[in-house]
């Protein structure tokens, strides 16, 4: 493992927004983690787990962390039994598993990796389907200790999991039970997920969905169309014209354009829209 200095996070990310981590690693193995969390310990700073960068933006001063990304990207199948490490491709999992006739098409065009996955329980809306309906068992790395969690101790909901209440978790593997299904069926139904996708969700640099629905199952985009905030901008930022809950960098955006948009969607719509995205200050510590 090779720790590096003063490495740009906004390359690194989906959204291309965010300034420097102050020290930065790849991890592909659990020793490196090990290492990775002692070195932070010794420096008195966070360590911050990043995966593909779908759903995160940094500040734009310098993170006072040691952010790392997981490149351990086994994908084990026996059976039903799928076990994959953190740094896996959503995508790629979903299609390799096609090809064998096991289905999570369900989980098809969504962004990032497993671990992000699992730690934002991603999937459908909050009346769909989500990852945690395959999982059996994460593992877990926590305060300088490995956790095996199973689903129940995971405490999954919409959105949720128990490692957003945790201090920097870093997800390492997970094992899903994937159901059988004809290989070409289940190939027709990517293809249709893929392109509902690419009629209703900008294909550009962005984040992914920025706020949770409603408590009552209201998607964030209709409440914002609501407010005729379609379009809207802060500086280069922008709700995006094809799909109201997604923000957009359309040249230059900084973290400070995002807040701001994020800052005017909760007050033009008098709701307290909860965020999907990850903020991360410049501490280190994500911001609300």
């Amino acid at each position: 493992m090779q720790i590096q200095e003063l490495v740009p996070l906004g390359p690194r990310t989906t959204m291309r927004i965010g300034g420097n981590a102050r020290y930065y690693a790849d991890l592909q193995t659990q020793h490196d983690a090990e290492e990775a969390w002692q070195f932070a310990q010794s420096k008195g700073i966070p360590m911050i787990a990043l995966g593909a960068g779908s759903n995160t933006i940094f500040a734009d001063g310098s993170i006072e962390a040691l952010v790392v990304h997981v490149t351990a990207a086994a994908i084990d199948v026996s059976g039903n039994t799928v076990r994959a490490d953190a740094g896996a491709s959503l995508a790629t999992v979903v299609t390799t598993l096609a090809r064998r006739g096991l289905d999570l098409s369900v989980l098809t065009g969504i962004p990032g990796t497993v671990g992000g996955a699992i730690f934002g329980n991603a999937g459908q809306g909050p009346q769909g389907m989500w990852i945690d309906h395959f999982v059996q068992t994460v593992v877990v790395f926590i305060e300088g200790e490995w956790k095996t969690l199973s689903r129940a101790e995971c405490a999954f909901g919409y959105r949720e999991s128990i490692f957003k209440t945790w201090k920097n978790p870093l997800l390492w593997k997970v094992t899903l039970s994937v159901p059988s299904r004809a290989a070409g069926d289940i190939e027709r139904d990517i293809n249709a997920f893929l392109k509902k996708r690419s009629v209703s969700q900008p294909l550009t640099r962005t984040a992914g969905s920025c706020f949770k629905a409603l408590p009552d199952g209201t998607p964030a985009w209709k409440v914002i169309e609501a407010a005729n905030l379609k379009g809207s901008t802060a500086g280069d930022l922008q709700v995006s014209p094809k799909h109201a809950n997604f923000l957009i960098n359309t040249g230059n955006g900084t973290f400070a354009d995002a807040r701001t948009l994020v800052d005017t969607i909760r007050e033009r719509t008098q709701t307290p829209l909860e965020l999907e995205m990850r903020f991360i200050g410049e501490s280190g510590s994500p911001l609300k």
